[in-house]
């Protein structure tokens, strides 16, 4: 294993797990943010079968620190159980191939498990876009309006949470609760967190701990996204019960109901009734419209209007629709790529 970068800080090795599947346009960047860490780590990239360039970028890299493992099974779950079993690190954390960390973040989590009754800590979700809708996009996820009260898109104080975005873990406490779900294609990152907080652990967010991450770039590719992490979310809930529910994962499914409402309002001839429904979410919409082009992270770029309010109603109704079709109708989420990961066969 090669020497630490200059600087690093005497450390316990933190054993990183990337799962990666067919990520050749960001698999590089996000390795290169790994590298920069200012502590002793491995790099555990854990391969679905990609059949683009992913893995050659990979081995371009040419560092001793960074290993590659395959997946057969292709899901995330699965990925992030090989690289557990292989981590020699008394940490482990997850970061994914399509974000990048700042030289900082490893250091920083590991500094919040000094506490020992802390199993988990991670970052905020700063979201990165080139275009002008996927800029609309991540204006939106940095919006308590869009994402609600998931403070890992927008807070700025650390404090304790419930989930711990591109986690950083006590190794032993993952094994603990018997690593990932793998029946859970979505949603496993959360059940993962559910289950420590279950196991008596707390769970710590750090704002200097910055994950920079690519948003979807087009509406309907976003819509696909969030209809997929409702039924993710649902079969999550389906799993743990009540318990696992919070306010705001029933707020956009009863959006999507009362529009429902509204919709057949209407269609009967009594539009007042459908107004009167629809109003509320409206004023809702302008005002959060408002405010987000006004104060978020984004402010320095002119953020398109219409982009922008599309962005919002997208992710209500698709993971509302999503976590409505999961929980009532046990629809399961589709795959993430164009081809479902365990059969080949092509997604809907």
């Amino acid at each position: 294993m090669s020497d630490p970068i200059e600087g690093a800080q005497p450390c316990p090795l933190v054993s990183v797990l990337m799962p990666v599947r067919n990520e050749e346009q960001h698999v590089v960047a996000a390795i290169t943010s790994v590298l920069q860490q200012q502590v002793s780590f491995e790099l555990l990239v854990i391969d679905g079968m990609s059949s683009d360039r992913t893995i050659e970028r990979v081995m371009e890299i040419a560092d001793d620190r960074v290993r590659v493992l395959r997946n057969p099974q292709r899901t995330i779950p699965a990925a992030l159980n090989v690289g557990l079993s292989h981590a020699n690190g008394e940490f482990v954390a997850r970061i994914d191939a399509h974000a990048r960390v700042n030289p900082e973040y490893l250091r920083i989590g590991v500094g919040q498990l000094d506490d020992p009754g802390v199993a988990a800590a991670g970052g905020i979700r700063i979201a990165v876009a080139d275009t002008a809708t996927g800029q609309a996009i991540a204006a939106a996820l940095s919006s308590p309006f869009g994402v609600g009260n998931s403070i890992n898109h927008y807070a700025d104080e650390a404090q304790d949470t419930d989930h711990a975005s591109f986690g950083v873990y006590r190794k032993s406490v993952a094994a603990e609760i018997g690593g990932w779900d793998e029946n859970l294609l979505v949603n496993e990152d959360v059940d993962f967190d559910h289950r420590i907080a279950l196991s008596g652990h707390r769970i710590r967010f750090d704002p200097t701990m910055k994950i920079y991450w690519q948003v979807r770039e087009s509406l309907p590719a976003f819509a696909r996204q969030y209809r997929r992490y409702g039924r993710g979310k649902a079969g999550m809930v389906r799993k743990n019960g009540s318990a696992a529910i919070r306010a705001r994962h029933l707020a956009a499914p009863a959006l999507v109901a009362m529009l429902a409402t509204a919709a057949i309002a209407g269609l009967s001839g009594r539009r007042r009734t459908a107004f009167t429904l629809v109003t509320p979410y409206l004023a809702a919409v302008t005002a959060a419209t408002m405010k987000t082009r006004r104060t978020g992270r984004l402010s320095d770029r002119e953020i398109s209007l219409i982009p922008l309010v599309l962005s919002f109603v997208t992710m209500h109704l698709t993971w509302g629709l999503g976590f409505i079709e999961g929980l009532l109708f046990r629809r399961p989420p589709v795959a993430a790529t164009a081809r479902d990961p365990r059969s080949g066969n092509r997604s809907n």
